[in-house]
């Protein structure tokens, strides 16, 4: 009997599955991004996209170091994400451009 008892299309079929998730998750990535919610897809606090949160859900609140943008309402954090990527992006043209 060989050394390798796994059989050959099962490790085959776990090596394809991990690139054909990759493109799924990086839509998520940016549906979330653009939306303002937590890019780890975990909820930290009872916000929404237009109210603030008052309370964390989960976690005991002095685990977090982050406060105001785990209780942040969602299009605050989308404002301050889309502005530091403008800003970003701005500099990347302007050192090309020069």
């Amino acid at each position: 009997m060989s050394k390798n008892t796994v059989k050959r299309p099962l490790t085959h079929q776990r090596r394809t599955r991990g690139s054909r998730l990759r493109l799924p998750v990086m839509v998520a990535l940016l549906v979330w991004f653009l939306s303002g919610r937590p890019l780890d897809g975990r909820r930290h606090s009872d916000c929404t996209f237009w109210t603030a949160g008052t309370r964390r859900v989960g976690r005991p609140s002095y685990l977090i170091t982050f406060r105001w943008w785990a209780l942040a309402a969602g299009w605050q954090r989308l404002g301050l994400r889309l502005t530091a990527v403008a800003v970003l992006s701005m500099a990347v043209v302007g050192v090309v451009a020069r």
